[in-house]
């Protein structure tokens, strides 16, 4: 019985760092995950202040709780800079990103969560008709630094269109507005919010025909220890899709930007 004691003892010794507590319990430490997102992509995720909020990090941070992971969905920088960071594993899990072939090279993709309309922004009495990829020829685009529309309008992009990029969706409307550009491709829930932000409805119009809509994804890095997680990941998102919640969410942070009842912070 003794010797049983002393073993207990030191397990107890070794293991205690696991331990906190927590009301007078003990409990284990859970595992802090590392997640971000792109700063100016709302309702699904934006910057405030020093985090990223939205339905993206809402329902990173909901799945993982289920696994018993705590998520810190943190402020990385343009997303540029953000994608680079889950190359190298600095991020575990970008918390909404298209899917392309580049990306895929360095990220695990979970299924789709919902779906994202890429749309034209031009000035007030300068649209032009707009069909198909083909009608963007000839005319000067701006879009943001590290986006993706999709792999096939990314694909036509750099090979047949014109286009500058520049940091913010801001830069990217004045060049729209000084007749730099003559148009800006851009997310369309993203933009009409930058539209509000910056009483840019008098300005700015959307050509009624999409780019593309493309879908959201939930990207681990291939570098992540959290990868394993992927099926558990799949299967929380099915039924997350299936009793509504994702659908809640989008709207819960719609309502909120569009009332003026969020922090919108730095975006």
């Amino acid at each position: 019985m003794l010797l049983l004691a002393i073993l207990v003892g030191c397990w107890w010794l070794l293991n205690k760092s696991s331990f906190s507590l927590d009301g007078g319990s003990q409990r284990l430490e859970r595992p802090i995950l590392v997640a971000s997102g792109h700063p100016e992509w709302s309702p699904i995720m934006w910057q405030r202040g020093d985090e990223i909020i939205g339905v993206g990090p809402e329902l990173v941070t909901k799945i993982f709780d289920q696994l018993g992971i705590d998520v810190s969905s943190e402020y990385a920088g343009t997303w540029d800079v953000v994608q680079k960071k889950a190359k190298s594993g600095e991020i575990d899990v970008l918390v909404a990103a298209y899917k392309t072939s580049e990306r895929e090279t360095y990220m695990d993709y979970s299924d789709a969560y919902t779906v994202d309309p890429v749309a034209l922004f031009v000035k007030k009495g300068q649209s032009f008709t707009y069909n198909n990829w083909d009608d963007l020829v000839g005319r000067n685009g701006v879009a943001t630094i590290g986006d993706s529309y999709g792999q096939q309008f990314d694909d036509f992009l750099k090979t047949s269109l014109t286009v500058e990029r520049v940091v913010t969706a801001q830069e990217a409307f004045e060049k729209v507005l000084a007749g730099q550009a003559d148009y800006f491709v851009y997310a369309l829930y993203s933009g009409q919010k930058a539209i509000a932000d910056n009483n840019y409805s008098e300005q700015i119009e959307i050509l009624p025909k999409y780019v593309a809509q493309e879908n959201f994804y939930i990207t681990i890095s291939k570098k992540s220890p959290y990868n394993k997680y992927l099926p558990q990941v799949n299967e929380l998102i099915k039924q997350y899709q299936k009793d509504g919640t994702i659908i809640k969410l989008i709207k819960k942070y719609q309502d909120q930007i569009l009332s003026g009842s969020i922090d919108l912070g730095n975006n």
